[in-house]
């Protein structure tokens, strides 16, 4: 059984490994970090999810201090609650630990409030979790995920953007109807 360090913050915003509020997301500064991970975006998932319920977004980032964060909302109560009731949070994980470790964060700021519950309704209404979606973007393009892009509704559709990486490092992105598990875009 894998071990893991599991860590509260009381305070949002102050890990020493990664914050909801400040992080590069830029695909060609993650890439060549991710040979030190030892966790994929789906095991990161996984692991936080057994930890704080249901995932709705999902990414590999770098913090403020250069070190690789893999970060992941979540929905402790699960998709029963209410958004409104519910405690919109962040587990952020040390991605490169010889045991990862886990912080947890609730979001305060309306933004996040407001991105976290608008992915949460979006998923109360998906037949697929976050990582079946993740699984049929890998699918459809044979590359590795790396970033879901804010669950979002763009055409009247509940979609996700999926960022991947491919075997050369290039990275892609596809969208994915979160209703249909359809692939829209490659």
């Amino acid at each position: 059984m894998q071990r893991f360090v599991k860590v509260l913050s009381l305070v949002v915003g102050t890990s020493t490994f990664g914050s909801a509020f400040a992080a590069n997301h830029d695909p060609a500064v993650i890439i060549p970090l991710l040979s030190t991970s030892k966790l994929s975006l789906v095991e990161g998932i996984r692991l936080a999810e057994a930890e704080r319920g249901p995932a709705t977004s999902a990414k590999f980032e770098v913090a403020d201090d250069g070190k690789l964060v893999l970060s992941v909302y979540n929905i402790p109560e699960g998709f029963a609650v209410e958004p409104e009731k519910a405690t919109l949070a962040e587990v952020s994980i040390d991605p490169t630990a010889e045991q990862p470790v886990l912080k947890f964060e609730v979001f305060e700021d309306k933004e996040h409030i407001a991105r976290a519950a608008a992915h949460m309704t979006l998923f109360r209404l998906a037949p697929f979790t976050l990582v079946e979606v993740l699984e049929r973007a890998a699918r459809a393009t044979g590359a590795t995920p790396l970033d879901v892009r804010n669950p979002t509704v763009e055409g009247k559709r509940a979609v996700a953007a999926v960022v991947l990486y491919d075997r050369a490092g290039k990275p892609l992105t596809v969208t994915v109807d979160l209703l249909s598990g359809e692939v829209l875009k490659k």
